[in-house]
């Protein structure tokens, strides 16, 4: 049978990426690391992890036995915490995914007072406006805006939120306002690389537009910039822009062209996931910055 050390250090090789590195953390020599390693494999009667001098990685079992176990620990840590056991709250690393406006306009300015509250708790963001697959990029966490498709992940709802069209006042001055659907296929876009397409209510029917897309941008963040700097029309959130809307920097055009145009912000995580502290607290943070 194995121990609790030897599987707290089986967590530490994989997330310090190697067993010199693991030792370091767990202030043991590499030997002792080592020789951790290879009692919980002799255990299991599997390679947990792939190593030799110039590279690290972890088996197929490894993989799917470094998931289940990270989980597994963080909810006995938590117990712990709750019988006064100890005394840390928040601790070891939490993997979250979600869209460069997000991160930007809510999370990056309140991001400290978090990290003053959970000093022993590492972060590790993936920042990207592209689909993230939850389980096989092994994030704890994901914050997504829109309709979710059935994706077996539990969610909670943070804020309502829909799209809308919108354009610089520059833009519009120069190349006209659109007064119907009809203008919107003379005009230039900014768009992501899914945004080629709009889906376009006309009373009760809803149809394809394909739009003139001056360049495409793969980050919300510069699309927002592009639309700013007057390059053309744009699809956004409106809390992504709401400050802009405003101030006047962006005009908000056809107001009920938009064809499903609900998208609220999620906060995501695996179905099989153990709920740890840890997630709790970025969930609580995440709320109160949408609140």
């Amino acid at each position: 049978m194995y121990s609790l050390n030897e599987l707290e250090t089986f967590i530490a090789i994989v997330e310090n990426k190697g067993i010199h590195a693991a030792a370091s953390v767990q202030q043991v020599s590499p030997a002792t690391v080592s020789l951790r390693l290879s009692k919980l494999e002799k255990a299991l009667s599997t390679v947990l992890v792939f190593r030799d001098s110039r590279k690290f990685g972890l088996s197929p079992a490894g993989e799917v036995f470094y998931q289940r176990v990270g989980d597994i620990l963080e909810a006995l840590r938590d117990a712990e915490y709750q019988i006064g056991a100890r005394g840390s709250s928040v601790s070891g690393i939490l993997r979250v995914t979600m869209p460069p406006w997000v991160f930007s306009k809510f999370v990056m300015p309140k991001l400290m007072e978090f990290e003053q509250s959970y000093p022993d708790l590492k972060l590790d963001f993936l920042i990207n406006d592209q689909f993230v697959n939850v389980v096989e990029d092994k994030q704890d966490v994901a914050i997504r805006v829109g309709k979710l498709a059935d994706s077996g992940l539990l969610a909670r709802k943070l804020a309502n939120n829909s799209r809308l069209l919108c354009a610089a006042p520059e833009y519009l001055a120069r190349a006209g306002h659109p007064r119907s659907i009809d203008d919107l296929a003379a005009h230039r876009w900014v768009v992501l690389p899914w945004q080629r397409q709009l889906k376009i209510q006309e009373g009760e029917h809803s149809r394809t537009l394909n739009v003139n897309a001056r360049f495409t941008v793969s980050n919300s963040d510069n699309m927002t910039q592009a639309v700013l700097a007057g390059h053309g029309l744009g699809i956004k959130s409106y809390i992504a822009v709401k400050d802009e809307l405003a101030r006047g920097q962006l005009v908000e055009v056809l107001p009920e062209a938009l064809a499903d145009n609900d998208a609220p912000v999620w906060f995501l995580k695996p179905q099989n996931s153990l709920t740890t502290r840890k997630t709790e607290a970025f969930y609580d943070f995440m709320k109160g910055l949408f609140a």
